[in-house]
């Protein structure tokens, strides 16, 4: 939509692509700078599609001395030097066994040794020795420190949680390779690694000399991803455009970017300021003038189908506030039995609230809501993601004909069935109500759950296009369905909503607390 006025520099991670050949650029170097002037071996960790290949690039070609890139940015009132260093970058991204991740670091190593070791020199055998030699040498040539950049370093690592023989030999690989670095500090400037997942106690920092992490360090909260300011300092023609597209005022527009994409809070200050859209889904959003999932459609965690089949506790979590204690959030590594950890640093759940001992954590924003119900509703219904997807299409197709009656028979045949093992009455009703609501949030509905009424709590409040849906659901060891119609009705539920131009229904749902746990029966009323 944009790209014939402004680019936006969406996906691209080569910061001299981006000062080149005109591409948009928010302008994060005075922070840059003070992280590659930090410490010695830096960790920082970022969900994925946040910029951390963008940002990698940009500190290589800091390191390597090119001003002539940074001209006119911030980085420039705090750099005087400029000194040109030897810069080794390693990608571990799309590796997926130890021989794969071996074979991607001989050969990146011998480019580098074709540069800075002679031809003549016997080549060291093992994997540090080759990088010790390698910083040495060049170290030696240029008078200067080195920097190394590790990017996505857990990548290998999260592909083979559940396959603990390949996972363990890929953990000799990290040993091997990176003693290098503890070896070799007299000839490092910098070792900065990025990532989405810690595994840090597993592999890497225990064979490392005080590794920094920075990932939960307030001082580079915004460093990925970008704040509200900034999106109104940068981004005024694309917001303007995308205003005019859709029929919104301007500030209409930043609150529809807002709800869809911001919300994100990477340290315990959650003040406004600290929180960041994310920069893949608003520069997409800018660029087609469209709200959409670009996050959730650009890929995902391999990982998160099995984490939640093995988590069999958060089935009908709602991950709307979940508590982690300070310690384990900031430091602790990912894990097979820790998923609101996962669900953390792979971005699902943000900080929501810090008490000084115990973070809250909570979805984040609209997409990440519809990216992560999207994967955990058939988990919980015990059917495939496309099984589930038609059907909630065939409900939608149903509301939007206006046909409430056959919207509902269509969720009754989606909930046929549910795989869920408690006997708890209260949790059961809680795991329907769960399910409901996600169906509906998924179907592009507008849900609130336990609506305060002047007559009581309604269960659930369905608001689609002009249709409200005013939901009561029992069990029927609980009355069924006539307790839920009659409680609709004496509470006087539907008042609220009548009279105002909508649509307005009272649907009554029954659950079966018997051993096929199904929706077994449903009525709908239209009250205005």
């Amino acid at each position: 939509m944009n790209n014939t006025v402004r680019k936006l520099p969406k996906g691209i991670q080569s910061f001299e692509k981006i000062r080149k050949q005109g591409y948009l650029y928010v302008d994060k170097t005075d922070l840059l700078w003070e992280l590659a002037n930090s410490d010695q071996n830096i960790f920082l960790n970022r969900p994925r599609r946040f910029g951390k290949s963008l940002l990698s690039d940009t500190m290589a070609r800091y390191y390597e001395g090119r001003k002539d890139l940074f001209e006119g940015l911030k980085i420039m009132e705090k750099e005087h030097d400029w000194v040109k260093r030897a810069v080794f970058r390693f990608d571990f991204s799309g590796k997926e066994t130890a021989r794969e991740l071996t074979e991607s670091l001989d050969f990146a190593l011998e480019v580098y040794e074709k540069q800075y070791i002679p031809a003549t020199e016997v080549r060291a055998k093992t994997l540090a020795d080759r990088v010790l030699h390698l910083m040495r040498n060049a170290y030696q040539q240029t008078g200067h420190e080195v920097a190394v950049i590790v990017d996505e370093y857990d990548a290998p690592l999260q592909h083979t949680l559940y396959k603990p023989r390949e996972h363990e030999k890929l953990v000799e690989v990290y040993r091997s390779f990176f003693p290098a670095f503890k070896t070799g500090d007299s000839f490092l400037k910098c070792l900065f690694i990025t990532g989405i997942t810690k595994f840090t106690q597993l592999s890497l920092f225990s064979v490392l000399n005080n590794v920094t992490v920075l990932s939960a360090n307030p001082q580079y909260a915004t460093l990925f991803g970008f704040t509200h300011k900034e999106i109104e300092e940068y981004f005024q023609p694309e917001i303007k455009a995308m205003a005019a597209k859709n029929g919104w005022t301007i500030e209409e527009t930043l609150s529809e970017l807002r709800e869809a994409y911001d919300g994100y809070h990477f340290s315990d200050d959650i003040s406004p300021e600290k929180a960041v859209y994310n920069p893949y889904s608003l520069l997409n959003a800018l660029d087609q003038g469209l709200i959409d999932d670009y996050w959730a459609s650009s890929g995902g965690s391999s990982l998160l189908s099995e984490m939640l089949r093995n988590n069999e506790q958060y089935a009908d979590e709602k991950f709307e506030r979940i508590s982690i204690r300070g310690k384990v959030l900031r430091n602790a590594d990912v894990s097979t039995t820790n998923l609101p950890l996962f669900l953390y640093q792979c971005g699902y759940l943000t900080i929501k609230d810090y008490d000084g001992e115990y973070y809250t954590v909570g979805i984040p924003n609209q997409e990440v809501r519809s990216a992560l119900y999207d994967i955990v509703l058939p988990n919980a219904l015990g059917k495939i993601e496309t099984e589930v997807a038609s059907e909630i299409s065939l409900m939608r197709d149903a509301l939007v004909a206006d046909d409430v009656d056959r919207c509902m028979e269509q969720l009754k045949r989606l909930i046929s069935t549910t795989p869920y093992g408690s006997r708890d009455e209260k949790r059961l009703e809680e795991r329907y109500r769960f399910i409901v609501v996600q169906a509906f949030y998924l179907m592009g509905a507008r849900v609130e759950q336990e609506k305060h009424v002047a007559g009581g709590i309604i269960d659930v409040v369905v608001r689609f296009r002009n249709i409200v849906l005013v939901m009561e659901l029992k069990l029927y060891s609980r009355g069924g369905l006539e307790a839920a119609l009659q409680q609709i009705k004496s509470h006087g539920y539907t008042d609220a909503f009548v009279g105002k131009g909508d649509d307005v229904w009272a649907v009554a749902l029954e659950f079966s607390s018997a051993q096929d746990r199904a929706l077994t029966r449903y009525a709908v009323e239209r009250r205005g």
